[in-house]
């Protein structure tokens, strides 16, 4: 057997095989004889099929028996034999088998870039500086009081007005014919919230509880209901009830209904505490992403087309669990499966060739992960998700799988942390971040 590869790019190879044609003919023999056991042939018995016949009706069936078997036996071996390490399953090209002449096939695989890092030390990366928010604070404040919320009947007699809660019948209609599911009987509907089509709302204000009355809209030209697209309709309403919010007080006792809080002041630090926690923690990411996307400008790398893939399908699979938790779909999003990896397909590529250039830096620093760094990160793990520690430590003894890629972020971490060291960090206020990226 005669091994030859060739180099298409920096992520493929081709590695080209001879069989000799005494192999080649040996395997076609062995090939017929296990056809010949099966086959039937009119006027011939079970295994006394000529092999003029068999070569006749079922040379295909041997092309594919030969051509499978001979591929399954050489190709892993050459792979060995050249010490190439593929990402991908083999494109298999091959000429027609002919007894007494070598058999030629080559096979087309993607490989991991060889990298040499360059230019990686000093890397000059903006960071957004991390400053406190009041108004952040209050605005979450006033969140948690609006879910407190209660809606209370309005005892004077007035009319309705922005900001109420109405209760409402109503039937629409379009050309004098009534709509279809177009009607509803005790409603709730917040004056001024833009859930009802436009106009509508607007036109309730100012109508009396108990009235009847009439309100012409226009549905939206791109309205979900094709037949409905652009008409102008006529609503029959009646106001039955109309209720106000009522807030709670913002004082201790509202802090008291949200846990382990004696005064509001307590609740307001824990919400500055959370607040800082998860700014930080978008900054950091954010700033981790810069970091990479520096690193990828001084060294643009290929990647196998089979690891953007595979990324891609990873972030894909990530998104629909996601949406799912929140009962949405990648259709509600107004996207499809197809026109999600479109769309992601870039940023999966550059998160692959950031990975790669990690490893590489890690290899050029030898930088690596300790059994040390393990069993912190498995405690952290623990902690997050409020586990057993050693439940989690036996889960990625006995999953070596896990157990690699948890090794290996680990290690890519180590990478980052050692590029930041090395980098040339600029902070600045998030207002200033924001207008240089504009």
């Amino acid at each position: 057997m005669q091994i030859t590869v060739e180099k298409l790019s920096s992520v493929k190879k081709k590695i080209n095989v001879e069989i000799p044609a005494d192999r080649v003919g040996a395997e076609i023999d062995k090939a017929y004889d296990r056809i010949r056991k099966h086959a039937a042939i009119k006027g011939f018995r079970k295994g006394k099929v000529p092999q003029s016949y068999l070569e006749k009706y079922y040379s295909e069936r041997m092309q594919e028996d030969v051509l499978k078997n001979i591929v399954n036996d050489t190709y892993f071996q050459a792979l060995m034999d050249q010490k190439i390490y593929p990402v991908s399953h083999p494109m298999i090209e091959s000429d027609d088998l002919k007894k007494g002449e070598t058999f030629k096939y080559s096979a087309i695989v993607e490989v991991f870039p060889e990298i040499e890092v360059k230019d990686y030390l000093g890397l000059e990366v903006k960071k957004e500086e991390f400053v406190p928010s009041p108004e952040a604070v209050e605005k979450r404040l006033t969140e948690m009081r609006e879910s407190l919320a209660q809606l209370k009947p309005i005892e004077e007699a007035r009319a309705v007005a922005s900001g109420d809660f109405v209760t409402l019948d109503f039937t629409g209609f379009v050309d004098g014919a009534p709509i279809d599911k177009g009607s509803a009987e005790d409603f709730v509907l917040e004056i001024g919230s833009g859930k009802f089509i436009p106009g509508f709302e607007e036109q309730l204000i100012g109508m009396d509880r108990g009235i009847e009355g009439n309100i012409s809209v226009n549905f939206p030209e791109n309205y979900s209901a094709a037949e409905l697209s652009g008409k102008e309709a006529t609503f029959a309403v009646r106001i039955k009830e109309i209720k106000v919010k009522e807030l709670p007080s913002l004082d201790d006792d509202l802090a008291k209904e949200f846990g382990e809080y004696e005064t509001l002041e307590q609740l307001k630090d824990k919400i500055a505490e959370l607040y800082e926690k998860q700014e930080k923690g978008r900054i950091e990411g954010e700033f981790r992403e810069q970091l990479i996307r520096a690193l990828i400008e001084r060294n643009d790398i290929e990647v196998p087309e089979a690891l953007v893939e595979k990324q891609v399908q990873l972030m894909l699979d990530n998104a629909k669990s996601r949406l799912a938790s929140q009962n949405l779909s990648l259709e509600m999003m107004g996207l499809d499966e197809k026109r999600y990896k479109s769309q992601f397909r870039g940023i999966a590529e550059n998160q692959v060739k950031g990975s790669l250039l990690l490893d590489a830096v890690a290899k050029q620093e030898n930088v690596k992960a300790e059994e040390s760094d393990l069993d912190e990160e498995i405690t952290k793990i623990a902690t997050e998700n409020n586990q057993d520690v050693d439940k989690i430590r036996n889960y990625f003894q006995s999953n070596e799988q896990a157990r690699e890629n948890l090794l290996g972020q680990i290690r890519e971490n180590k990478a980052v942390e050692f590029l930041i060291a090395k980098a040339k960090v600029s902070l600045m206020p998030r207002e200033k971040m924001t207008e240089q990226q504009a």
